[in-house]
């Protein structure tokens, strides 16, 4: 989970990169929007529920990878343009980890005493699952003024977001790799799958098109 957690952070800043990027913005615009979309999701987490020091002060490879691969956004921008379906499944990788994450971060914090299900539990770690999974991108967009793309309603974000972190906290008290499993499925199923923007749709159906 750690690798894909890193994976996904490289992810999400390349999609911020990218988007920053087609803005005109110079590097350094590039550079802080990209790393606010890798991170900004987990450090608003972290910070609703009083979580210090925040996760990429306790571990300087997330703002590592979330700096080169803006870096590299900004300096070979056509690459990822080119690659745009494959570096989506990336972002859908990332999502369906950073909601694993969220989840069991906030609850483990939150609700150490508390190994049952319960109402506030749930949505408590539900909802900061969620936005761990997508709270860069929204912060991200608000910077830019844009609408947030997840709440467009062509975007699946949100919904594969709550399936994945719901699926995962049901899952969890009874079997933590298995809940693990399930989540990751899930999310990537509506992300990739059942979303006409999907790796499923845009390379696989054309391809025996």
């Amino acid at each position: 989970m750690y690798y894909l957690d890193l994976l996904g952070t490289l992810a999400f800043a390349i999609g911020g990169a990218f988007k920053a990027r087609g803005r005109q913005l110079n590097i350094f615009g590039v550079v802080i929007l990209g790393a606010i979309t890798a991170v900004g999701g987990g450090t608003f987490r972290d910070l609703a529920i009083g979580r210090v020091p925040l996760f990429y002060l306790e571990d300087s490879n997330y703002l590592l990878v979330a700096f080169f691969g803006s870096v590299a956004t900004y300096a070979v921008p056509h690459v990822f343009k080119k690659g745009y379906s494959w570096f989506r499944l990336l972002d859908s990788i990332g999502l369906a980890t950073f909601v694993i994450i969220g989840t069991s971060i906030a609850h483990k914090h939150l609700f150490p005493a508390d190994p049952s299900w319960s109402i506030i539990a749930f949505l408590v770690s539900v909802f900061m699952g969620m936005v761990t999974g997508f709270g860069g991108g929204v912060i991200r967009d608000a910077v830019m003024g844009d609408t947030p793309y997840a709440f467009k309603h062509e975007s699946t974000y949100i919904m594969a977001a709550f399936a994945g972190a719901f699926s995962f906290y049901a899952l969890m008290f009874f079997n933590f790799e298995l809940a693990i499993g399930v989540s990751f499925s899930i999310t990537m199923l509506m992300r990739e799958f059942f979303s006409k923007y999907g790796i499923y749709r845009k390379v696989i159906m054309k391809k025996r098109a």
